[in-house]
């Protein structure tokens, strides 16, 4: 019996339940896209590492953080995400933005886009190009500019 409950133990490490602000979440993808089973917790400086906590609470502010719902139905919060993200990094949509099944990968034919710059600090597009419009739901052109505003950061992503 004790072995059975350590061993379930272990294996709730990567619940996003567990999650605090700094932690980063892998989407697996298996549909919806902002429940924890489509979620899970990974090391930050790992590939699978698309997303990055930086709120848990009641709700996230910001429309462009994507979201995930922990707990249970009394204790029900979020988990506010932004793209774990630096220069150089290249990911792959899956599955609608901001909190559909996005994975890093190297940068070639399976990317949907590239991060050409990371302004930690701004929520702004223009730091993206002059025109650049802001992604906050799909990326139907590319460049854009993901802006979130609560932490104030600026993602510059284009084509390939």
């Amino acid at each position: 019996m004790l072995l059975i409950a350590v061993a379930a133990g272990c294996a709730a490490a990567d619940d996003p339940v567990n999650a605090q602000v700094g932690s980063c979440l892998q989407a697996l993808g298996k549909g919806g896209k902002t429940v924890r089973d489509d979620f899970r917790i990974v090391a930050c400086s790992t590939p699978e590492a698309a997303y990055k906590v930086i709120k848990k609470g009641d709700r996230c502010e910001d429309v462009t953080n994507g979201y995930v719902q922990v707990g249970s139905r009394r204790t029900r919060i979020q988990l506010c995400l932004v793209l774990n993200a630096k220069e150089g990094d290249c990911f792959h949509q899956e599955i609608g933005f901001p909190t559909g099944k996005v994975s890093k990968v190297t940068c070639g034919p399976s990317a949907t886009y590239r991060i050409t710059k990371v302004s930690d600090g701004t929520a702004d597009a223009s730091v993206c190009g002059e025109g650049v419009p802001s992604w906050t739901r799909t990326p139907d052109e590319l460049p854009h500019a993901i802006v979130y505003r609560h932490p104030a950061l600026t993602l510059c992503a284009d084509g390939l």
